[in-house]
């Protein structure tokens, strides 16, 4: 048997490496990591609004749940053990889930793999956000796009510098993505945790600024090479991650989305990468449009579920 779930705010060095495994286990078996990375960074960050809650069964971890913003936030990941999939436990981390916060549950599943479908119709949970992952291949034409053709006249790209340019970075990602329910409330502290992964490469952190107000981001491009990240055609080779790209509202209808992308594409393709992958949410169909205009195509969708009495997904 596997006991109740047990709710902590911080986990102990013990734990994180119990989850950890956990959790690479399932992706190693599903193809597809069941925790996002915002989840991941909660295990050992230390103080965060993160809830976890943990199920054990015969002394061993069994399952694990995560709040990454907290009860307040209402959405959650979880992933259970593969020996003890099928026996209760994502049921009863998803009852301790809503015992948390209410009606509000939301529940994502990375992939939406056939289990986790599975799962939802048994729980009457039903989808209320997908999650684009789209990818495209990166070509030599990309490697030799110059900056100076691709941005609009009075504008002009510089990578991002460590120590300097983290404030006006914070204030412009908040403006542009001031209603997207996690990118949005991106802290100093959540881009120093960012900023400490081995990943992170200010040189693929493009920063844009209107020649008449230096200092101010107008808009950014912030790739990312993980070599988790693999490429579809190749899974051998590492994709290149259009990681978090927006335009300050002062500053769009420029025309700077398509350039800022491209410039992105460009540092990608000069690394030798023979992919770039990004991620977009389903209901934003401009942006959708866009990166399939610019010939990424949809390779597997996230799938937010919840409770049948929360507003459906439109479209």
């Amino acid at each position: 048997m596997f006991s109740d779930p047990v709710a902590v705010s911080v986990l102990e060095p013990q734990q994180v490496d119990q989850v950890r495994v956990l959790h690479d286990e399932a992706r190693a078996a599903d193809g597809v990591a069941a925790l996002s990375e915002q989840a991941l960074l909660h295990l050992a960050s230390g103080p965060s609004p993160a809830v976890h809650l943990l199920t054990y069964a015969e002394g061993d971890l069994a399952g694990y749940a995560q709040l990454p913003g907290g009860p307040g936030d209402g959405s959650a990941e979880l992933v259970v053990g593969l020996g003890w999939r099928r026996e209760g436990v994502g049921s009863g981390l998803l009852d301790a889930v809503v015992q948390k916060v209410g009606a509000g549950a939301r529940l994502w599943a990375h992939g939406n793999l056939p289990s986790a479908r599975a799962f939802a119709s048994a729980r009457h949970l039903q989808p209320v956000r997908e999650l684009h992952k789209m990818a495209r291949p990166l070509t030599a034409s990309d490697a030799e796009s110059e900056v100076s053709a691709l941005l609009p006249q009075g504008f002009s790209a510089r990578p991002f510098l460590p120590g300097r340019d983290e404030d006006a970075w914070l204030a412009t990602n908040a403006a542009a993505f001031a209603h997207h329910p996690e990118q949005g409330r991106m802290t100093r502290a959540d881009l120093e945790d960012r900023m400490a992964q081995e990943w992170f490469d200010p040189g693929g952190f493009i920063l844009v600024e209107a020649d008449a107000s230096p200092g101010e981001v107008a808009a950014f491009h912030w790739t990312k090479v993980d070599r988790e990240q693999r490429a579809t055609a190749d899974p051998g080779a590492t994709a290149g991650e259009v990681y978090v790209l927006g335009v300050h509202p002062a500053h769009q209808g420029r025309g700077l989305a398509r350039p800022v992308t491209a410039l992105g594409l460009a540092h990608l393709a000069r690394l030798g990468l023979p992919e770039a992958v990004l991620y977009v949410d389903g209901d934003n169909r401009a942006a959708l449009r866009t990166y399939e205009s610019m010939g990424f195509r949809s390779i597997m969708v996230d799938v937010m579920y919840a409770p049948t009495a929360q507003p459906t997904l439109s479209g």
